[in-house]
């Protein structure tokens, strides 16, 4: 149980809650809003090593503030680990063995 404060023109604030309440009455007259935010979650689903001893990592992207249409659909990511720049070199058979990696992620 928290303890309350009197504050000036009669108001009572009890800061387990962040709110204000009528001393008269106790009924409720603000209350802080705590922002909570939601952080999109990255999961390591396939990994790919190519040709030039690179490893491709593929990623699963979720997030509980999305529409229901976009975690229907799935998101996902694809990186090659431990690069900062953007974009993959890949050889054909990169891209063949990728292909086959990304059948396989598409029916999870």
């Amino acid at each position: 149980m928290s303890k309350l404060s009197v504050i000036e023109h009669n108001m009572i604030y009890d800061p387990g809650d962040h709110a204000f309440y009528d001393l008269s009455d106790g009924q409720l007259l603000a209350k802080k809003m705590s922002e909570i935010k939601t952080e999109s979650v990255f999961e390591d689903i396939g990994q790919l090593e190519t040709e030039n001893d690179k490893t491709i990592v593929i990623k699963r992207i979720t997030n509980p503030e999305w529409s229901d249409k976009t975690k229907e659909k799935g998101v996902f990511y694809i990186e090659e680990k431990g690069r900062d720049r953007k974009g993959l070199s890949l050889t054909k058979a990169d891209l063949s063995a990728l292909s086959i990696k990304l059948k396989e992620v598409s029916e999870l």
